[in-house]
């Protein structure tokens, strides 16, 4: 059997870029409509304790994280497709990598630190599995070889 060796950089990009929206999207609903009464209580009982970067440096940021978890995971689901062949499953298994390696590492390391409340970085955990499956399934589909 032969197996494609190159990877369609352009289409990760492509699909990338679509999965970043779809990241950055369902993180908005999520962080700013489902838990921003438990990050305002958070934000008012660290009081001068935290130094929170202006909203639109914020926005940003999470726009630019978004778009990095997006391309990597459509790059690591390009990478792997040989092996476990095209399709959903296949986006879903680079979004549970990308999800272990971004999310769950972190939100260990916040439990550890005690830096959130538990309601609130379990939330985050969950809401980030579903939109990380979410947003490779949509940008896998973009990608062709």
């Amino acid at each position: 059997m032969n197996v494609p060796t190159k990877i369609n950089v352009g289409r990760v990009l492509a699909g990338g870029c679509f999965a970043g929206v779809v990241l950055f999207s369902l993180a908005g609903v999520l962080n700013g409509a489902v838990l921003d009464d438990d990050f305002q209580a958070w934000s008012r009982a660290m009081g001068a304790l935290i130094h929170p970067q202006s909203p639109a440096t914020s926005m940003v940021l999470w726009a630019l994280m978004s778009f990095i978890t997006g391309i990597a995971g459509v790059w690591i689901y390009a990478a792997i497709r040989p092996r476990f062949l095209a399709g959903p499953k296949t986006a879903l298994v680079a979004a549970v990598l990308v999800w272990v390696v971004s999310k769950l590492t972190v939100a260990l390391d916040l439990f550890a630190l005690g830096v959130l409340p538990s309601k609130i970085v379990i939330a985050q955990l969950v809401g980030s599995l579903v939109s990380t499956a979410l947003a490779l399934l949509a940008g896998a589909a973009l990608y062709k070889e």
